[in-house]
């Protein structure tokens, strides 16, 4: 399962080049840049959860802090998959800079699509590892879209610095990939890169 996650997002992130390079909104220039600055306030928020996230679980998704558990509290109170959640708010952040709702639409279906089958798929084996104290987890904390009913967060939580400035470094990534499409749709907006098709 985990394989073929990574072959969809090659499959996928291969057309989303082509359309990224290929096509150009339909939007009066006004609503495409608001849907564009939306886009960059999202790409933002998400990278921020996701360090948020990291804190809590970097490099003991599995293990926990003991070695045998695993982590319930602040992000992951939230839901089950904060991380993946923030990645969805990013990514969803990355398209809206195209000013295409279809692309959003279409990006954001298969983000959950694909990303259904890891999260079911890792459910599987925690709940194997750790049995009805994980099914328990399972009834209180939402599988992805956040709620704040069951937060809680102890006083003191352990961080392991190596994962966190490894995120923090992954996150300049992500604002690299906002310089980057909004290059191409500089170069689309004065003519230097060739436009096939316009997309509302």
């Amino acid at each position: 399962m985990r394989l073929n996650r990574f072959i969809l997002q090659y499959i996928f992130g291969a057309f989303g080049i082509v359309w990224m390079f290929c096509s150009y909104s339909a939007y009066g220039d006004f609503i495409a840049n608001c849907i564009r600055g939306l886009g960059v306030m999202l790409v933002i928020a998400g990278v921020y959860g996701r360090i948020y996230a990291t804190v809590f679980i970097g490099g003991m998704k599995n293990e926990g802090t003991d070695g045998k558990s695993f982590i319930d509290y602040g992000a992951y109170s939230l839901c089950r998959n904060p991380l993946y959640f923030f990645s969805f708010i990013a990514f969803v952040g990355i398209l809206a800079l195209k000013a295409q709702i279809s692309l959003i639409v279409i990006g954001s279906i298969l983000y959950l699509w694909i990303y259904r089958m890891t999260i079911l798929s890792e459910e599987e084996f925690l709940s194997q590892k750790f049995g009805q104290s994980y099914a328990e987890f399972l009834t209180k904390s939402p599988r992805f879209f956040p709620s704040l009913t069951n937060f809680h967060c102890p006083e003191k939580v352990e961080v392991r610095p190596f994962f966190l400035h490894k995120e923090i470094r992954r996150a300049i990534n992500w604002f690299i990939g906002v310089v980057a499409i909004l290059g191409v749709e500089i170069l689309h907006s004065y003519g230097i890169l060739p436009l096939f098709w316009r997309c509302f």
